[in-house]
């Protein structure tokens, strides 16, 4: 019965340790999940993030040359400052387009729909600004007055959207954080796990040995 005492506690380790090993097995796949995931969130900073800063900046600093060329237009009428205001206008678009493309919060698309509205409200007034007889001051002055206004909203706008970007990054990197936490939590229970197994392993080959050793001693009796 010994023998059979034996098996069955062999059977016990076995299975033990099976367990163990698919224990090992999906701390292993959460972990590379988890690393999924944070590749995909540093992925999302620079794409949705700080490449959009970039665009909100270069949207400014047009916005900027655009507004002071109409003022230039208002006290020269310069006929140079059309095809400039068309390339700005030209730039704006295409990142406008490019920013349509990225990850966008619910709150972000709201201030983006309020931006797009206030260039397309902008590109009109500039084309009646520029279209209107430079001798009327006081109706050129009316128009400067209104794209002013328009120029202020379209900077609050993008102001949002900026402030938007840093509070959506710090979001991403608590994220990332989390689940460099968790991986760490999963590597040392992974390490405990693997402590277990050469543990059990020690203990089936110790059991394993005053048998060899009695079946031995009992032959050279014989």
């Amino acid at each position: 019965m010994k023998w059979a005492y034996s098996i069955q506690q062999k059977l016990k380790a076995a299975l033990l340790l099976a367990v163990v090993c698919a224990v090992v097995l999906i701390t292993n796949l959460l972990g590379r999940y988890h690393m999924g995931e944070l590749g995909d969130s540093f992925s999302s900073v620079i794409k949705d993030r700080l490449v959009v800063e970039s665009y909100i900046y270069m949207i400014s600093d047009h916005l900027h040359q655009k507004k002071l060329a109409l003022n230039t237009y208002s006290e020269l009428a310069n006929p140079d400052v059309r095809s400039e205001i068309g390339l700005h206008n030209e730039f704006i678009n295409k990142m406008l387009s490019l920013y349509d493309k990225t990850l966008l919060t619910e709150e972000e698309a709201v201030y983006l729909k309020d931006f797009k509205a206030n260039i397309t409200a902008l590109q009109g007034l500039e084309l009646h600004f520029m279209q209107s007889p430079p001798d009327e001051a006081a109706q050129h002055a009316a128009d400067l007055t209104l794209l002013n206004e328009q120029f202020d909203l379209a900077s609050a706008n993008l102001f949002r959207l900026s402030q938007i970007q840093v509070k959506e990054g710090k979001t991403l990197n608590d994220k990332s954080q989390s689940i460099v936490n968790s991986s760490s939590l999963l590597t040392s229970f992974e390490m405990a796990m693997l402590i277990c197994i050469a543990i059990i392993l020690q203990i089936i080959v110790l059991a394993s040995r005053p048998a060899i050793s009695r079946k031995w001693q009992q032959s050279n009796l014989n």
